[in-house]
């Protein structure tokens, strides 16, 4: 094998929905409308220059992790859907682990601040080891990263859902369309969480060059058809603008015109938390004055396939002979993307991951 293509790999098989609950009708799912992993495995080329562990004891290291080697990814362990909104503010920190937030809570401080909440659960994440018999800069390659849609699975879904929900108005080709985007929402991060050495990559395995996914704007995350609010220290009732931004006195907002609207109607499957209409007897967000004021929202600093497969990428994870090289793997599904939706609720899809030797450490 040449020494250049070491490969580490990571599937995840069939991510699918746990159960499908005719309620919810928002952004983020909550728990019981979660997404489950099936299958888990880790595995190390032929070639034992490069060993993987869950540990750092030294006799600890083998070629292939299974699924009884790593954290709980049986049938009971969900997935829903969360953020690496205010990265910023534990990578500072230079923190053992990434820190992901549930933006889904309704509701905000007299300040305007929205409630936010750090999750403890809704993704995966696993600290592995890597030990290597010579100092190595080790890379994800690219070119063998896989990620598909369950084309049979998928398919099947989509046949019940039209059973179950018969009046949706779409043919089994869309519905199965829908549910394909849910792999546009899933990333998979990599924390090297070394003093000298730390990094942080979120990919984004479909991302295109001209998409951004932005931390912040209005919701309806109590599903009542209309954005959310709150009352200010004046007791005003204005629009809660969710998210990250640089300066909340910025935000710009038109008096209420007391004209009486219609909540947004919400079917089961099509309906989620980004759209709603704005109360008539509230102050109602106005983002081109807010933006021409200076206000801005924080956006997502993902990468793509094509930007790690290049000959020096940003992104690279130095092993040194016999030190193991701790890394923390993580799998989500990014929240304030526009397709993590009911839509995609119930998806599967097949994931591989592999990295390779880039070049050794002079």
């Amino acid at each position: 094998m040449n020494k250049k293509r070491i490969v580490l790999s990571v599937v995840v098989g069939c991510v699918a929905l746990a159960t499908f609950s005719v309620t919810t009708s928002i952004a983020w799912y909550i728990s019981s409308d979660s997404l489950s992993i099936d299958t888990l495995n880790i595995v190390v080329s032929s070639d034992r220059e490069i060993k993987v562990s869950t540990s750092p004891e030294l006799d600890s290291f083998v070629n292939d992790l299974k699924d009884e080697d790593l954290k709980n990814t049986s049938d009971d362990f969900y997935f829903s859907p969360v953020s690496t909104i205010f990265k910023d503010v534990w990578m500072e920190e230079k923190q053992g682990t990434p820190i992901f937030y549930d933006c889904s809570s309704p509701g905000a401080f007299s300040s305007g601040e929205p409630y936010l909440n750090e999750s403890q659960k809704g993704f995966f994440t696993q600290k592995l080891y890597l030990l290597s018999d010579f100092d190595y800069l080790v890379g994800l390659d690219a070119e063998q990263c896989v990620f598909e849609n369950n084309t049979q699975v998928n398919s099947a879904r989509a046949r019940e859902i039209l059973r179950e929900y018969p009046n949706l108005g779409l043919t089994e080709n869309e519905v199965k369309e829908r549910l394909d985007n849910l792999l546009k929402c899933l990333r998979v991060s990599i924390l090297v969480p070394d003093e000298d050495h730390y990094q942080y990559l979120i990919l984004d395995p479909t991302k295109r060059d001209d998409e951004e996914v932005i931390f912040g704007g209005r919701l309806d995350n109590d599903t009542d058809g209309y954005y959310d609010v709150y009352n200010d220290q004046n007791s005003i009732t204005k629009e809660i603008i969710y998210g990250q931004v640089n300066d909340r006195s910025l935000i710009e907002y038109d008096e209420p015109t007391n004209v009486v609207v219609e909540p947004l109607e919400k079917p089961f499957f099509l309906g989620n938390s980004f759209t709603a209409k704005s109360k008539g007897s509230v102050y109602t967000y106005n983002a081109e004055r807010s933006m021409q004021n200076g206000l801005q929202f924080a956006k997502e600093e993902s990468t793509t396939l094509e930007q790690l497969n290049v000959e020096n990428p940003s992104f690279f994870i130095p092993c040194y002979k016999n030190e193991p090289r701790e890394i923390v793997l993580s799998i989500y599904l990014e929240g304030w993307d526009l397709d993590c939706i009911n839509e995609t609720m119930g998806a599967s899809f097949n994931t591989k991951l592999s990295f390779k030797l880039l070049r050794g450490i002079i």
